[in-house]
């Protein structure tokens, strides 16, 4: 009978050179493993005297893993205590926006264009009367500078029962008065010309820079885009990086905004990321986790986007549902406008343009293919990329080959990095692809073979992975580790 420990037990091992763990309710002793973790020790001295099922469930890692679990099993943990509900971290963020640094009130604004209009007349008929009694010899310069200021501060029906009494005074002679109208003419659209430019200038500067958006437009959706970010310009000022938005250690939650069954009990899910310039920030090769309280249980899942970082504010998920599914059936169930909790990235997988490998032999099968089709989109959208990609795809059925179009469109504009091979199990008259399971021979025929510039890639239901694994390794191709590495021959997504 298995030994039974309760969690105050875990945690009385946790040091240096005593590391226990609870996974799933079971509690293992992995001191003698610490040396021989491919992610180093430190990874496992983190999580010891702790229920580490969470941080396990998010590490990507081979089929292989679970045998080492059992060499590494010591007991159950106490029933009392098997894990129901987590506690889920929910942090908020404080939502900023820009406004201006000054605010001009509209009650200020509509004083401002009174004003300016009143300064404008004022000026006029201190012009008009100013330039008629110049012409009429009524004063002369300085008399006129004494009057206008006079001027100023007159009504004007009182202003124009001066000037009638002037011209009265003076005669009546219709030369010397047009005389007088024109200069006061050009004297006064001079004038209101000058102080209306200055004055609305001052106004709409104002104006304009409280009325700038608070973020730019969402741009229609893109299906192959690579966004370019300049970082100096010499024609003006460099565009800031978008914000990368998701973390490693921290749950952040993101919106559902589409859902489209793409092919039998498989959905496209589109989740919005905060702003639409944002960026989810996710290393090629790499994943994110999905946590969610399900049935009052803390239930995480790690999933490879289908978009990457030139799909700006959103990421899409490929996912299927299955019948015992605990997360896929939660997503299936979702609404739009309903969130989940993503953080990351997580994941093995280091890919660095043309030094990972010179060429790339995959095996994909099912929703395997999303890993797969990041790292193909990454390549081929990299016009500095030289590698090379042979793909394997396989399936039941024609109808369930996910991102066909896609894969398709990217074998035709780049016949020279990628080809693409389908394999279905369960085919009709009309196929004329390749039949039956990835065999061997398939293998050493479309991919390439193994060499030390050559890497190969594996993601799929477990029974296909490891017949693979085995295949590869009759091909002359290294045997994957237990938990995979960036450096390995073989990786297992």
């Amino acid at each position: 009978m298995a030994s039974t420990f309760t969690l105050d037990d875990v945690r009385k091992h946790n040091s240096k050179n005593d590391v226990w763990m609870v996974i799933h309710n079971k509690v293992y002793d992995a001191t003698k493993y610490l040396e021989d973790h491919p992610g180093g020790s430190i990874i496992l001295r983190e999580v010891a005297g702790t229920d580490a099922t969470e941080q396990f469930v998010e590490i990507g890692h081979s089929v292989e893993a679970s045998d080492i679990l059992k060499e590494l099993y010591v007991g159950e943990l106490a029933e009392e205590e098997h894990a129901e509900e987590v506690e889920v971290f929910r942090p908020t963020f404080e939502k900023v926006v820009q406004e201006a640094a000054v605010k001009v009130e509209k009650a200020a604004v509509n004083k401002f264009k009174k004003n300016v209009k009143k300064t404008v007349a004022m000026f006029s008929v201190i012009a008009s009367v100013g330039a008629v009694g110049l012409a009429k010899g009524w004063w002369t310069g300085p008399e006129w500078a004494l009057v206008a200021v006079t001027t100023a501060q007159t009504p004007i029906n009182q202003l124009a029962d001066f000037i009638r009494a002037k011209f009265a005074q003076n005669g009546g002679s219709s030369k010397l008065f047009w005389w007088g109208v024109g200069i006061a003419t050009v004297v006064e659209l001079s004038l209101t010309t000058v102080v209306t430019t200055w004055a609305l200038s001052k106004f709409e500067a104002q104006k304009e820079f409280t009325h700038f958006p608070r973020s730019r437009p969402a741009k229609k959706e893109r299906k192959m885009a690579i966004l370019k970010i300049p970082t100096n310009s010499t024609s003006g000022p460099a565009l800031k990086p978008p914000v990368k938005v998701i973390d490693p250690a921290d749950w952040r939650k993101f919106k559902l905004v589409r859902k489209v069954l793409v092919s039998p009990n498989v959905y496209h899910l589109v989740f919005a990321l905060p702003h639409p310039s944002d960026i989810l920030g996710l290393p090629t090769g790499q994943h994110i986790a999905l946590r969610a309280l399900i049935d009052g249980k803390s239930v995480s899942r790690s999933y490879t986007p289908i978009s990457n970082n030139s799909d700006l504010g959103r990421v899409e998920l490929l996912i299927k549902v299955y019948d015992k599914g605990l997360m896929t059936k939660h997503l299936e169930r979702m609404e739009i406008g309903d969130q989940i909790e993503i953080r990351g990235p997580k994941g093995a997988m280091q890919y660095v343009p043309n030094q990972y490998a010179k060429e790339i032999g995959m095996i994909a099968g099912g929703t395997g293919i999303t890993p797969m089709y990041q790292l193909i989109r990454a390549i081929c959208e990299d016009e500095s990329d030289k590698t090379k990609i042979s793909l394997l795809y396989a399936n039941n059925t024609e109808a369930d080959i996910l991102l066909r179009q896609e894969l398709d469109g990217f074998v035709k504009a780049f016949p020279e990095k990628l080809s693409v091979q389908y394999v279905l199990s369960h085919t009709d008259d009309s196929w004329t692809g390749l039949k039956g399971f990835v065999t061997a021979d398939m293998v050493k025929k479309f991919l390439p073979p193994a060499a030390d510039s050559t890497k190969m890639l594996l993601c799929g239901p477990p029974p296909m992975v490891a017949a693979m694994s085995k295949n590869l390794v009759s091909l002359g191709f290294k045997a994957p580790g237990t938990l995979s590495k960036a450096t390995d021959q073989v990786f297992l997504f």
